[in-house]
């Protein structure tokens, strides 16, 4: 890193449901030859419940954003588009 840049650190909560934190896991290994290491079944049964879990918590969180942000984004796509070449026109 060179004396200009700087690194960002984004700390995030973990995904959490009743059962508490939703384990994460680091990526997967590959070989020398580059191919996937593959994984014993505890950690494969593992992942997958993981990843369960995870869509399950995410279908269930409230919407964080802004009730108008879909028309923002919208409008804000169409102004900088030549007229006539709207592509959400009708839909704000």
């Amino acid at each position: 890193m060179s004396m200009g840049e700087r690194k960002i650190i984004a700390t995030v909560a973990p995904l959490c449901d009743e059962q508490g934190p939703i384990p994460t896991f680091p990526p997967r290994q590959l070989d020398e030859r580059g191919r996937l290491i593959r994984l014993s079944p505890a950690e494969r049964k593992a992942r997958s419940e993981a990843a369960i879990r995870a869509l399950k918590a995410i279908r269930v969180r409230p919407d964080d954003d802004p009730p108008d942000i879909e028309e923002r984004m919208m409008r804000g796509i169409d102004a900088n588009r030549p007229p006539g070449r709207k592509l959400f026109e009708g839909y704000y």
